[in-house]
């Protein structure tokens, strides 16, 4: 049998993503202020491609720059940064006269702060990193703790706590005993037993249980500005007389346009390297205006689809809220499950009960009595609703919940329960007891 080698051709078919793909699926993922950000960046590349200002009506229509690409940025009034806790601990460190190698370690210490305000490093580990005795790392740590806000540097809540107290001259008399020795017994809150421990009398305890709740334990949270969060609502809708009311926000991202008279000014010159040049971006900046328009229409297309399907979220709120999946809307709109992901990913829209993320409105569910499901974040309401309506000093324990879901037709164990609450940073029977 002889083998040789030989010609052949062989037809088939695959997928290919080309750039201009890739970038339509960019723009549809983005939320507007990234979008914003972008269309700008990509009109300093193309000459062609026109970013109008927003505040069109006040500034000359016309190619974008730095300027006025600050002026029509829809968060150019947002908040600045305030002061960091890092840059706060760092200021009082200056003034407070320390030795210089105490202050390098405590601007060390203080730089290593989780968002709490908590020091996630032992003292060994620090003195091993920086080649520090451990008696430098501790007085370090000491001046640190001594400074404002009071519990900053502690490296649990517990120490969290005695650094507040000890500094407090009005703490009530036997609270640092309680956090020190007591602090199981405090979380399971048995009060009598550290009465008895503490000499104390009942009242007396219930007093200084009071004053410890007051307490900061978070110290590091005054200084959260990361947490703080701008959006832009994509659309607003509402439920007028019957009928769903969708309005594009046409002030979420800049207007965006191809400059035909620059197009036909560089093919009027003859330069042929110019020509292919402005060929190649005309038709660059022609695919990203098709594109913002296709993520308009899809955009449009999915709010509908799933506001058909909580329509009575218009109506009685978060309540409303029924269960509902990607696949539920992919199939509505027989678009792909991946194209619904990209297209709720970042967008936000304003209803009657406030701005929210369209994905909040994808919930799974637990099935009633009846058969039907019963969304999750209904649920959790419906638990919430049932705790802030309860008798303090005869709180619902987790099971009750089960039995008075259970009663209303909704099928849920208590481990989900415990979850859910938890979920929701919602205390439990025992620590939501009223101890007054």
């Amino acid at each position: 049998m002889k083998t040789g080698y030989s010609l052949t051709q062989v037809q088939n078919q695959k997928l290919t993503m080309t750039p201009e793909l890739q970038q339509s699926i960019h723009i549809l993922q983005l939320s507007s202020y990234e979008l914003s950000q972008y269309l700008q960046e990509q009109a300093l590349e193309n000459p062609l491609l026109d970013i109008e200002s927003f505040t069109s009506s006040s500034l000359k229509t016309g190619k974008s720059s730095q300027l006025s690409g600050s002026i029509s940025d829809p968060l150019w009034k947002a908040k600045a940064k305030e002061e960091t806790l890092e840059q706060c601990l760092l200021s009082q460190l200056r003034i407070a006269g320390v030795p210089d190698d105490v202050y390098k370690t405590a601007a060390y210490l203080a730089g290593n702060l989780d968002d709490r305000g908590y020091l996630p490093l032992s003292i060994s580990e620090v003195s091993t990193f920086l080649n520090k005795p451990k008696e430098v790392v501790e007085v370090a740590l000491s001046c640190l703790q001594s400074l404002e806000p009071p519990g900053i540097g502690a490296r649990d809540l517990q120490e969290c706590l005695l650094l507040q107290i000890s500094r407090d001259p009005a703490a009530p008399h036997g609270t640092f005993e309680v956090v020190s020795q007591n602090m199981q017994q405090l979380a399971q809150m048995k009060l009598d037993k550290i009465a008895q421990q503490l000499g104390a009398t009942l009242m007396q305890v219930k007093e200084i249980v009071t004053y410890i709740r007051n307490l900061n334990p978070r110290p590091g949270k005054a200084f959260s500005w990361i947490e703080e969060s701008y959006m832009i609502p994509d659309a607003t809708i509402y439920k007028e007389q019957g009928n769903i009311v969708i309005q594009m926000n046409a002030g979420a991202i800049p207007k965006t346009s191809v400059n035909t008279d620059y197009y036909s000014h560089i093919q009027q010159a003859g330069c042929q390297d110019a020509v292919s040049f402005i060929k190649e971006k005309w038709k660059t900046a022609d695919w990203v205006v098709r594109s913002l328009e296709q993520r308009k229409m899809t955009l449009y297309r999915v709010i509908r689809a799933i506001f058909e399907e909580q329509l009575a979220f218009l109506e009685i709120g978060v309540r409303g809220i029924k269960p509902l999946t990607l696949k539920m809307i992919s199939e509505k709109l027989d678009l792909h499950e991946s194209t619904i992901s990209r297209t709720v990913q970042n967008k936000y829209i304003r209803t009657p009960y406030g701005v929210l993320e369209l994905k909040y409105f994808f919930s799974s569910g637990l099935q009633s009595d009846e058969g039907e499901l019963t969304s999750i974040k209904t649920i959790k309401i419906r638990i919430k609703e049932l705790i802030s309506q309860e008798q303090k000093k005869q709180p619902y324990s987790d099971q009750k919940v089960v039995e008075i879901l259970t009663e209303e037709g909704i099928r849920i164990s208590r481990r989900t329960v415990t979850k859910y609450r938890e979920e929701m940073h919602i205390l439990s029977s025992a620590l939501r007891k009223n101890i007054l």
